[in-house]
This record gives structure tokens, sequence and C-alpha cells, in this order.
């Protein structure tokens, strides 16, 4: 074959090869179709990537793309997670993840603001520093001269200062070399000076201020002291634990130099619809000059409701001497003779209550113990009789409708404890004599009572009220005292009785008094009661006794009055402004007995409270406002009206209380006021649930006296056998001191029992508190100096005491 020849034929296999594909267009353009061929391009959805948490903004900015950084000029603000800075000029350096500021800086870090100047941050650490800052933490505020973040929640600071005091100039601050700032939580600062308006007070060779806000646990502020008798001393070395939302616990221990030791416990807990109370525990070492004595005491209160209405209530107090309350600042219990504790449950039953109770009573003076365990009660109040048979829709008509029913039933187990070494027998059954001394006894009881009563109650012409009525007791015992087990007894009464109201109304045209009301109310009864002087081989005691009189039959005559008044251009209503009762008895059955022997008496004045409205003193610019003037009395007397004369009016059982109350606001000029420190204002919102400290200062009452008098005679009340008077007094003699007196005076021996004198001094952001308290042959005083904004914070306290 020829080369032409050769070359021809290849190019027929390429001219081939090149015809093959579009013979096979057609076949492909009936398999697939022209639509699929002609069909848009798909458009590829890109997903957007992760949002930089980097976001920065300015007026301008100069991008440096050989270095990665980006300069920011005019209103610049840089924002990383919660981190913000904002400045007239910023750097950020990309590459390396920093962040600087030149000038005056505000920096926010979550919810808490610095300002300063020069910032150095670097964002993937999130810790940095600044050159002159102050910021505010919750009523707190502080500076140095160079901060720096060294975590989430800590800061140190350099050459540091710290106040709560809210003024531009403040009036007092603490001032550290080192601080370190745990936000949210505390201070720590060493060493520290104190100043007061320029002049240091106090050094400490390091502080720790609480900062948080809410209930956390730590440590509490001990107080430091000296008095005579304990020497030097340590007062509430205290540790407080809040658990949950639903206690607070505080272990506490006095320490003192010459006399021992002291520990106690204290808890408050609540738990909504469930439960509520307290407990107070302590135990004490104390060396008395003889020897070392361990005293303790424990008190609680505990509240608790079930769901079926039922409810437990314990009220326990004990004591092991009286000793333990010698030193202590509470009156009532430093005077207190006896201590009770009781318990008790109530379970609904029968639409009325089954009570189940304890009781336990001790005297502290003479050394003696009652007890009640257990007791029960239940009683059915006053019901109609028909209800026993059936219970209609309405009450009926018919005259048997007013006859009514009663039931009452107490159970009481009773002891009383007068040995010298009670044993554990003696609180739960034991009668016997004390080997030690013969007159002291241990001697309990058991028994049972039933209480029935039917009444029948109509009214006769509309305002004469009458009711019958007949009265059933029967009592079980375990023994009486002839000795027989297991006895029972009764008593029974009837009684009726008759009253009706008279009403007397007097209106007035003019003048203060619109109307007076005048109420009389007589009553008039008889009773029946048989001979049942049997009964006297009963005991009597926790409620279970009998009836052991003779035959009798008493008239019992009895006049209540009242008078109520309206007043003011308000008709203002007061009700039994002044009342009179009088009641009289005659034993008709007993010949020998004087009718109407005793008469009594008493009568009450209750005007309540009147606005007195304003009171310049003469010549002066001296105005009292807002006066207030409050009295109640109370005399009450027995009297005879047999053998009667002019140097004996036959008066006995004489009782005077009375109490009298002036009130009123005084007006006081505030000198020299300062700025608020206002620096945070434009970059913090006002928090619409806080309040301004000067927001209680314009108390409407700055001063008060009150004065409480009693004395009770037997026959001349002049000559008493006992005349009382309490005066309490509370001024604010200036805007900023406030003096508060209080005395008990035995006027019939001319002996103060007891007085309290306490000054206070507003300091501002502090308070001044000193108290001065002598009751019998003890004294106390204390000075407390605490700031406003941390009371439990910073507190220095100290006191002293001393029994003659």
């Amino acid at each position: 074959m020829t080369c032409l020849e050769s070359r021809v034929s290849a190019l027929k296999k390429l001219i081939f090869l090149l015809i093959l594909p579009l013979l096979a267009i057609p076949a492909l353009l009936n398999a697939q179709g022209l639509d699929e061929l002609f069909k848009e391009p798909e458009i590829e959805v890109i997903q957007p990537g992760e949002e930089d948490s980097l976001f920065y903004a300015a007026d301008s900015l100069h991008y440096n793309n050989a270095l990665e950084q980006i300069r920011l000029f005019g209103n610049t603000q840089i924002r990383y997670h919660s981190f913000e800075i904002s400045s007239d000029s910023l750097l950020v350096d990309l590459k390396n993840k920093l962040a600087y500021s030149q000038g005056n800086t505000v920096m926010r870090d979550g919810d808490q603001i610095i300002l300063g100047e020069d910032i150095a941050y670097h964002m993937e650490s999130q810790t940095g520093t600044m050159s002159s800052g102050i910021s505010r933490m919750d009523k707190s505020f502080y500076t140095g001269e160079n901060i720096r973040k060294i975590s989430d929640v800590a800061y140190d600071v350099d050459n540091g200062s710290f106040t709560t005091c809210e003024n531009e100039e403040p009036d007092f601050w603490f001032t550290a070399k080192k601080l370190r700032i745990y936000r949210g939580d505390k201070l720590v600062g060493k060493p520290v000076v104190a100043y007061v308006n320029h002049l240091p007070v106090f050094y400490f060779p390091f502080i720790v201020i609480p900062m948080q806000s809410g209930r956390k646990p730590g440590f509490l502020i001990p107080q430091p002291g000296f008095n005579n008798l304990d020497g030097k001393f340590f007062k509430d070395i205290a540790w407080y634990y809040p658990y949950k939302d639903y206690a607070d616990l505080i272990l506490s221990l006095d320490i003192y130099e010459r006399t021992g030791w002291r520990a106690a416990l204290k808890l408050d807990y609540l738990r909504r619809y469930m439960h509520n109370g307290n407990l107070n525990a302590s135990f004490q070492r104390r060396n008395a000059g003889m020897g070392y004595y361990n005293d303790w005491s424990l008190r609680l209160n505990h509240h608790q409701d079930f769901a079926n209405k039922a409810s437990f209530d314990a009220n326990v107090d004990f004591v092991s001497n009286k000793r333990v309350w010698e030193s202590s600042s509470d009156i009532d219990e430093s005077l207190a003779q006896t201590v009770t504790s009781t318990l008790s449950y109530r379970q609904p039953f029968l639409g009325s209550n089954l009570n189940l109770g304890a009781s336990y009573t001790q005297d502290l003076i003479n050394d003696r113990a009652t007890i009640s365990l257990p007791s029960a009660s239940f009683a059915l109040p006053t019901r109609p009789v028909y209800e026993l048979f059936y219970k209609p829709e309405r009450r009926p008509t018919k005259w048997w409708s007013d006859l009514n029913y009663s039931y009452n039933l107490r159970m009481d187990h009773s002891g009383n404890l007068d040995t010298s070494q009670s044993q554990i027998m003696d609180y739960i059954w034991s009668n016997r004599v004390d080997p030690a001394d013969s007159s002291r006894i241990s001697l309990h009881n058991l028994g049972l009572k039933h209480q029935l009563g039917l009444s029948y109650n109509w009214n006769a012409f509309g305002w004469l009220g009458f009711q019958h009525g007949l009265r059933y007791n029967e009592a079980w015992f375990d023994r009486d005292r002839n000795g027989v087990n297991f006895v029972r007894g009764n008593d029974y009464n009837a009684y009726t009785n008759a009253s009706f109201n008279i009403y007397g109304i007097k209106n007035y045209k003019r003048g203060w008094l619109k109307s007076l009301r005048h109420i009389l109310t007589p009553n008039a009864g008889i009773s029946f009661n048989p001979d049942f002087s049997d009964n006297s081989r009963f005991y009597s005691f926790g409620g279970i006794n009998l009836n052991s009189a003779g035959r009798s039959a008493n008239l019992n005559l009895s006049l209540d009055q009242k008078w109520q008044i309206k007043y003011g251009k308000e008709n203002r209503k007061l009700n039994d402004v002044f009342t009179l009762n009088s009641r009289s008895s005659a034993n008709l059955l007993n010949p020998q007995q004087r009718p109407f022997e005793s008469i009594s008496h008493t009568v009450a004045f209750r005007p309540g409270s009147f606005n007195l409205g304003n009171l310049t003193l003469p010549k002066t610019k001296f105005r009292l406002s807002g006066l207030s003037l409050s009295y109640n009395a109370q005399y009450s007397l027995s009297h005879s009206l047999y053998d009667l004369s002019l140097d004996n009016w036959r008066i006995s059982s004489q009782y005077l209380s009375q109490s009298l109350s002036l009130s009123g606001s005084a007006p006081y000029q505030t000198y020299f006021t300062k700025d608020k420190n206002r620096i945070f204002d434009p970059w913090q919102k006002k928090d619409s649930l806080s309040f301004d400290s000067q927001s209680f200062e314009s108390n409407p009452n700055t001063w008060r006296i009150s004065l409480a008098h009693d004395m009770s005679a037997a026959s001349r009340l002049f000559e008493p056998n006992a005349h009382n008077l309490r005066l309490e007094t509370s001024f604010k003699i200036t805007q900023n001191w406030a003096l508060s007196y209080g005395n008990y005076f035995n006027l019939k021996t001319g002996e103060m029992l007891s007085q309290t004198v306490r000054v206070t001094r507003d300091l501002h952001c502090w308070k001044l508190d000193l108290s001065y308290t002598r009751r019998n042959d003890y004294w106390e005083y204390k000075v407390a100096l605490f700031n406003i904004a941390l009371p439990d914070a910073l507190r220095f306290q100290t006191s002293d005491s001393k029994k003659f």
C-alpha cells in the first residue's frame, strides 16, 4: 500500500469517530427529553459562616493589612462577648488578639463599669490592665492607680481605695497598697488605713469586706470587748449558713478571759404552707468564783400544718439554771421566774376540733415544776338540738328551734414535782415524799370531765331576751383524797337570765360633737345549785374539778353602760369611748350572808388618739406639726352597802391603770449639703426597685413621750400595795442626733427598777449607737459603730457589764 493510501485510510477512521457521537444525539434526545437538556442550572446555597464574636465600630478606621491592625477614631467601641471598651481612639491587634485604648476609657465587664485611662486587654484570655481606674459595685466605690483583671471575677488594684459613701467627696474611705476584688463576693486588702474626712483613724494589717447581696454562707464579724467581771472577751465568733430559701443557721462562740466560754446555735426556718419555727440553744461553762458551772438553755418554737387542716405547735423552753440568763441583755429573761413549755395538736373532728397537748412549767426560784402530760379536750359549741335528728335547709321557725345544747370533754394528767432530786418516774407517775425533806412531795393526778349544757333562748315583746338552761358536770378520778381508787362525782345547776337594751341618742347641730349615743343593758339572773359539799373529797387539777359548795340560789344583777360618739366634720365614730359595768349577787338561801354584800364596778375611758394639729411657739418661728395625743384609762373597785361611814366607805380591791402618749414632728435644718457621686449616671440605668437611704429620713414622728401608770390597793387608793410608773421617750434632737430614754419606777418604794438610755448619731454613711442599761444590781453599756450600707460587714462594737 502506498503512502497516500495509508493517509486516506487513517482520515476515514477519524471522520467516523467524529460522526458517531452526532448520530447518537437523536437517541439521547428521545431518552431524556428537551426539558432536561435546557433545564436551569441549580444555584448552590452557601451557608453563612459563624459570626465573628469581635465587634468594633467608630467614626473612621484605618486597617494595616501587613500588621493586621485596625486603628479606630471617634466614638470608638469594641465588644468581645460580654466585654466592651469605649474610648476616643482604639487599636486592635488582630494577630495577637490585643486591644489598646488611649485617653479616657469606659470598660464594661458584664454588669460592672470601670472608668479610667489607657487600657491594654487580651481578648482571648479576657485579662487586661487599666490606669487611674474607678468602679462601682452595688453600693460601694473603689479606685486604683492600676487595675488588672486577672480572671473572670477577680481584679487586682494597686494603691487603691474603697468607700460606701455616695458623696462626690466621700466622708470616709479605706486605702490599701494592694486590693483584690472578687466581683459580687468580697474585697480583700492589705495593709489598710481607714480615713474619716482625710484623718486616718484605723490601721488594719488586712481586711476582708463581704460584698455579696442576699444570703451567703460565711463568718460574721465578732465583737471584742472588756468588762470587770469577764475581763477581755470575744463575742459572736459566728459562722452563718443559709440553706436554700428555707433556713438560716448561725453557730457562735463567746470566749471570756476570766469566766469561761459559751457556745450557741440559732436556727430559723420556713416552708410555706408546711412549717415554720426557730431554735435557740446554748451551752456555757462559767467560772463563778467557787468553781465552774455547766449551764444550758433550749428554746424551740415550731408550727406544722397538715393536709387535713390539722396542725401541730411546739413551744419548748428549758434551762438548767437561772444562771444562764444572768448576763442577758433581755430584761424579760433576766427577770424571769418561771419557764413554760407546751405541745399541742389540733385535729378537725365532728365539726369541731380535738385538741391534744402537754405542758411543763419550771419554777426557777423555788426549784419546783408542774407537768401536764397528756391532756386532751373536745368541745362542741352551742348548737340547735334539732340538728341531732335532721338538718333542714332553712332554720325552722318553731319554738323548739331555739333549744340548744353544748358538750365539752377534758382529760388531764397533772403532776406537781417538789423534790430535791427528781427522778425519771417523777415526770411520768410517782407519788412520793422527798426523803431529804418531808414537806416536799411529788404528786400526780389523772381525771376526765364531761360538761353537758342545755339552753333555751327566746324574746318577749320583741325586746326582752330570756335564757334558761341546765348544766351537768361529771368527773372521773384515779383516786380521791381518802385513797379510794377510780372514783366519780358530779354536779349540776339550773339558771335563768333576762336582759334588754335601752338606747338614748342626742344629736348636736353645732360644735365639735355631732352625736352621742348611750346604751344601757340591765341583766338579771338566778342560778340554783344543790348541796355538793361531799365533792370536797375530790382533787382539783388541770380543769378537772367539781363544785363542792353548799346549797345556794344566787341572784345576779348587772348593769352595763356604753357611750358612743360621732365628732368632727367627717362624722367620725368612736365606739365605747366610755363604759361603766356594775355587778353584784346575793345568795337567797343563806340567811347568814347579807344580800348584795359586795358590789363591783369597772369604768373605762378609751378616747383613742386625737390629732391636735400644729403648734407654733410664741414669738418664735419654731413649729411643732402633726401633734397627736392618745389616752386610755381603767379603774375598778368593790364596795359594800353595809356599815358605811364617813371614815370607812367599805371600798376594796381597787386597781387603776392609765396610759398617755404624745407625739409629733419638729423641723430640722440641713446645713452643708454635699453633692452625690454621679460619675456613673451616664452609663447606668436607675433601678426602679432601689431606694435612696435618705428616703427614710422624713419620719413623720420625730419625737414621742409615753407614760404608763398602774396602782392597786386593798382599801385606800393612795395607800397602795403596788404603784408603778413606766416612761418611754424618743427625740430626734437634730437631723443627725437622736435620744431615747425609758425607765420602770416603783413609786411605792421610790426604787428605780430599770432604766435605759440610748443615743444615736447619724454619720451619713455610718451610724454611732451608744446605750446604757441598768436594772436592779446589774448594769451594761454598748457602743457600736457600723456602716449603713454594710451593717454586718463593717461593724465595730464593744460592751461592758457588771453585777454589783
